[in-house]
């Protein structure tokens, strides 16, 4: 299944309705919807929550990621100027928006310092967000980690497809099978027509989670 521009914003709209909190991440801010500025049919689900500070690799050790950079001839990593990053609150912002070309929903986001800066992608490997073993066995580049033996990143560096910002997301090549993997052993994938993408959706929270700490 795949989503046209109408159907993903009914879903997300009606997610937000029925759930404000998903089961995965109560306590944490609900998500709300948002509209472009000035153009229709730009929507996307947003929230704003803060990380805790302490660092925690993410199935790939700090001595790894430097070796990968190191392997790609680019510029060593200063472990003690990262460690600086962390030295006030962390924001991380977070979208679910309609990728226009594999048309499924894709989680971005984006996180900061206290002074505004954006993490790296080293630094961002070592936050909580993430499951410890989300990433395991995977190579690490500047702007990307990806599996040796796929043919897109599992998370890559981009623009917000709404915002025209800069954010990280996990690329949705993958998501449509998963997905429907879940709903096939569960039968939800039978629901009437007008709730099938409200159960695709409410899916693809399940997957995302397999991957990120949703109470985060």
């Amino acid at each position: 299944m795949t989503f046209t521009r109408s159907q993903f914003d009914e879903a997300c709209k009606k997610f937000i309705q029925n759930h404000g909190h998903h089961v995965l991440d109560k306590g944490k801010p609900s998500w709300s919807w948002r509209e472009h500025a000035c153009l229709l049919g730009f929507g996307y689900m947003e929230r704003v929550t803060s990380l805790p500070l302490h660092r925690r690799v993410t199935g790939i050790n700090a001595d790894t990621i430097q070796d990968n950079l190191e392997e790609n001839s680019l510029e060593p990593i200063d472990c003690a100027a990262a460690a600086a990053t962390f030295a006030g609150e962390l924001l991380c912002h977070q979208y679910v928006v309609l990728s226009p070309t594999f048309r499924v929903p894709t989680f971005y986001f984006s996180v900061h310092d206290s002074s505004g800066t954006p993490l790296t992608l080293t630094e961002v490997l070592q936050l909580p967000l993430f499951h410890r073993d989300a990433f395991e066995g995977a190579q690490v580049t500047t702007f990307s980690v990806e599996q040796s033996c796929a043919s897109f990143p599992l998370l890559s560096f981009g623009d917000h497809p709404t915002l025209n910002v800069q954010c990280w997301y996990l690329h949705p090549c993958g998501t449509k099978a998963a997905v429907e993997e879940i709903l096939d052993a569960t039968e939800e994938g039978n629901a009437e027509e007008e709730q099938c993408h409200l159960r695709w959706l409410e899916a693809w929270f399940t997957v995302l989670s397999s991957l990120l700490d949703l109470r985060r």
